[in-house]
């Protein structure tokens, strides 16, 4: 007998076949391999940031770069505060009370620091290296090349990547 199928009679019957087909889709995890070998590209802010710190981080030049990076940090500041103090009256009361704050916390650890060497008997060895004539500029030329090398230290590692595909993997 033929028999005319409804509307709905008709759409539980194609879905009913349509199930017991049998299924060829990609795995569950087709979407995870595709998208792990997609290169995504890395802004350069990033890849510098990364690069830096690889370079950072390597033991020979880690210390280093701290104690660079102290000293530049040092002489700025050693540069900067008497010449706002001096050209900024408004600013005079705060900064000669963080001033004095400083001295005293500073003089503190000095102080700590004095006591401790006496003890150990490092004083007299210190004491012993006089700090005069040749050895006072041989000191302040040490100190003015290792501020040289800071600024260059800086300017080399914060330069623009020179090609235009630069990868995460090749800045490490």
């Amino acid at each position: 007998m033929d028999k005319q199928l409804d509307a709905g009679d008709l759409d539980a019957l194609v879905l009913r076949e349509l199930s017991r087909l049998p299924t060829f889709g990609p795995r569950r995890a087709f979407a995870d391999q595709v998208v792990a070998r997609v290169r995504r590209p890395q802004p350069a802010p990033v890849v510098l940031l990364h690069r830096a710190g690889a370079w950072a981080l390597q033991p020979r030049r880690a210390v280093g770069l701290a104690a660079a990076y102290a000293v530049c940090v040092a002489v700025g500041l050693r540069l900067a505060v008497p010449w706002v103090t001096a050209h900024a009256p408004a600013f005079s009361f705060v900064t000669s009370w963080v001033a004095a704050q400083a001295q005293a916390v500073f003089d503190a650890a000095a102080l700590a620091v004095v006591s401790w060497a006496v003890e150990l008997g490092a004083a007299d060895a210190i004491h012993s290296a006089a700090m005069a004539g040749p050895r006072l500029w041989a000191a302040l030329a040490a100190l003015t090349i290792g501020y040289a090398a800071c600024v260059y230290g800086m300017r080399v590692l914060l330069r623009a990547p020179r090609r235009k595909d630069v990868s995460l993997a090749s800045a490490l």
